[in-house]
């Protein structure tokens, strides 16, 4: 009996060990169901993963919600925008704002690596996959390692370019001279707010950085249709492709196609990059102070010279209207029929002559968005000859140029010019050399200057009957015919240009004098009589206002430069110079014999017909005293367009365009906050 009893308590203790381990392994599989239950409740934690967001991947978390019994995701994403590296203001109050560098330090503090780098990462985590392509990647993710390819791959470039040119005594700027910079803050987010449709964590911009963004990186759109949200833009290796997606907006997604550089390509890092980018072109009559937030100060409607609206023809139209052209002028832009150009489109002329220098000293950078709806083809004209050309002209007895001290100014300026590009033209990189750069900034800097001071009603109307008679003789025909005519038997010794036909039809070593022959001899000509008839009927009619704006720089006539005398006042005319009958019948003619000192001049011109020779050339002060208002006028209108084709020629030869690149309206959307998403 005993060994039998000890029999069953080894049987049953057996059986209790076997029913202790099923518990067991059924209590275990219980939690770890019910462990895997909670665990999964954190949905979207394997999205956040480092395939998809790079280092941006530390930042996921999972957090328990008692209340919910179940795991949050939480991670971070980045807020990209655009702003001056100075600004401490960012969209997410409180959080530190990290500007792309391209150092050490920033590709540390953006959580980014350079393309090589971030190539590199991506295929180890491939592991002997075959892919086309990386679809795994967020595309924003790949935005911030092109953003610091681009500062340090540039800023490499100029270093070693600088070295390789003429002496250079200034240092080279940096990051700090930058006035347009990519920034982000990180923005803490959860899974849990994500739309249904979307497996990728996003990034957050809106609509004015991302095209910002896009102008930066040398991408030029090809579509921007909001009707249908359909938006696709290319150019330098990349493309950008944007559609509205339900429950969150419209998203971008930027793909590589091709290899990007960042050289002599790099964008100008100016602030007017975000006018120039819809449309808008900041002039050089502009105040220093004026306030930068222009989402709150709307500039589509400008009311002065300040600023220009190019993004369209009918903008354009709406410009022509704003310097006071007449309908004949604005309909051209309105006409698909009519011609706009002449070596090049008239708009770009327009933004040469009072655009405001974008050139950063110190820093070989001269490309710019476009902001005009023509493309910036340069194979058909030759800016340096132009140059060339002008200086030929301004120095010719025939071009009878008014003996004042502007044009003297213009004359050294515009030599100095032409010597300084036969320079450049020996160096490895021609068109980049520090010193042709600092010497077109400096010409550019003395027009200003000159322009500035200047009356801005005379300037205003010397720049309307200039556009108003180059668009005129662009598209007049009733001397085409003998302009081809004249192509086949013309010489330049003895017959000048006369239609801009010519120009269609000329070989390329003429068809700069050509055109200097057309401006000097015809253009010129035109301009300086109508401005200065147009002038002294405002004046005279009181078409002006009588209270001068603080804006307009007007002068009072100065007896110690009178050569450069300013008429802004009717009654400063009266009193300063009494006025002496002229060629102009609206002008009344003063009673009583005038001084003798005031005795006019026996030459019917109204400019003093005197060759431009070395300094011996400049009248003395009394002998300036006896020329009457009109040719004071006249030699003033004379210098201002003067000074208006070489600061378009110095500012088109500062400044580049991409050719492919054209504007497409979207002027609405300057400072536009909509908000926008990077897949």
């Amino acid at each position: 009996m005993s060994a039998g009893g000890g029999g069953n308590n080894d049987n049953d203790g057996v059986i209790n060990w076997v029913a202790l381990v099923i518990s067991l392994v059924a209590l275990i599989g219980t939690l770890a169901q019910v462990l895997q239950q909670y665990i999964a409740s954190a949905a979207g934690y394997s999205n956040c993963g480092e395939s998809v967001m790079g280092k941006w991947h530390e930042s996921k978390k999972r957090k328990f919600r008692p209340t919910e019994l179940r795991f949050e995701v939480q991670f971070e994403t980045p807020v990209i925008f655009v702003c001056e590296p100075k600004n401490d203001k960012g969209p997410i109050k409180g959080k530190p704002i990290y500007f792309v560098k391209g150092t050490d330090e920033s590709l540390k503090e953006t959580r980014a690596l350079l393309p090589k780098e971030e190539e590199a990462q991506t295929q180890a985590l491939r592991e002997k996959r075959v892919h086309t392509a990386d679809n795994e990647r967020a595309s924003w993710v790949i935005l911030l390692s092109q953003l610091q390819s681009m500062e340090k791959e540039s800023q490499d470039w100029q270093y070693h370019h600088s070295n390789n040119g003429p002496p250079h005594n200034l240092p080279l700027a940096g990051f700090e001279s930058h006035t347009l910079a990519v920034a982000l803050q990180a923005k803490k987010r959860s899974w849990d707010t994500m739309p249904a449709g979307i497996k990728k964590p996003y990034a957050t911009t809106a609509m004015c950085h991302l095209l910002e963004i896009a102008a930066m990186m040398g991408i030029y759109w090809k579509e921007f249709d909001r009707s249908r949200d359909r938006y696709r833009a290319e150019g330098n290796g990349y493309m950008l492709v944007g559609s509205n997606v339900p429950d969150l907006g419209v998203t971008f997604t930027l793909q590589i196609c091709g290899k990007s550089r960042f050289q002599e390509n790099r964008v100008i890092p100016v602030d007017e990059v975000k006018e120039l980018c819809c449309g808008f072109v900041s002039t050089l009559f502009q105040e220093e102070n004026k306030d930068k937030r222009r989402i709150e100060v709307p500039i589509e409607d400008a009311k002065d010279l300040s600023i220009l609206q190019l993004g369209s023809t009918r903008e354009i139209a709406e410009t022509m209207v704003l310097i006071e052209c007449n309908t004949d002028t604005a309909n051209y832009f309105r006409s698909d029929d009519a011609k706009h150009g002449h070596l090049f489109p008239v708009p770009f002329e327009l933004l040469g002559m009072l655009g405001k220098t974008l050139h950063i000293r110190n820093t070989a950078f001269r490309m710019l968005p476009n902001p005009t709806p023509y493309h910036w083809d340069k194979n058909f004209f030759n800016l340096r000859r132009l140059v060339k050309e002008y200086y030929k002209k301004i120095t010719d007895s025939d071009s009878e140029l008014p003996p004042v001290f502007q044009i003297q100014q213009l004359e050294e300026d515009s030599g100095h010019l032409v010597r300084t590009l036969a320079e450049d033209k020996r160096t490895k990189t021609p068109g980049y050399s520090m010193k042709l750069l600092d010497t077109l900034h400096d010409v550019l800097d003395r027009c200003d200057e000159y322009l500035r001071k200047s009356n801005r009603d005379l300037v205003r109307v010397v720049v309307r009957e200039h556009f108003q008679e180059v668009l005129k003789l662009i598209n007049d025909k009733s001397g085409a015919d003998d302009a081809v005519d004249n192509k086949s038997t013309r010489t330049t010794d003895t017959k000048k240009a006369e239609h801009f036909d010519e120009l269609t039809a000329a070989s390329p070593e003429l068809r700069q004098e050509l055109f200097m022959d057309l401006y000097f001899f015809k253009v010129l000509h035109q301009v300086r009589t109508r401005a200065v008839a147009s002038y002294e009927r405002r004046q005279d009619t009181h078409y002006a206002p009588s209270v001068r704006a603080p804006s307009v720089h007007s002068r009072e006539p100065s007896i110690d430069n009178l050569t450069e005398a300013k008429y802004s006042d009717p009654e400063a005319k009266a009193v300063s110079l009494p006025p002496t009958p002229s060629a102009v019948p609206s002008r009344p003619i003063s009673p009583g014999p005038p001084p003798p000192h005031l005795k006019k001049h026996e030459s019917s011109q109204s400019v003093p017909v005197l060759h431009i020779h070395p300094p011996e050339r400049v009248l003395h002060q009394h002998q300036l005293l006896g020329m009457d208002l009109t040719s004071s006028l006249d030699s003033e209108a004379t210098a201002i367009w003067c000074t208006l084709v070489l600061r378009m020629l110095c500012w088109l030869l500062l400044h580049d365009f991409n050719k492919k690149d054209v504007q497409i309206p979207k002027s609405e959307l300057l400072g536009s906050r909509l908000p926008v998403y990077i897949a």
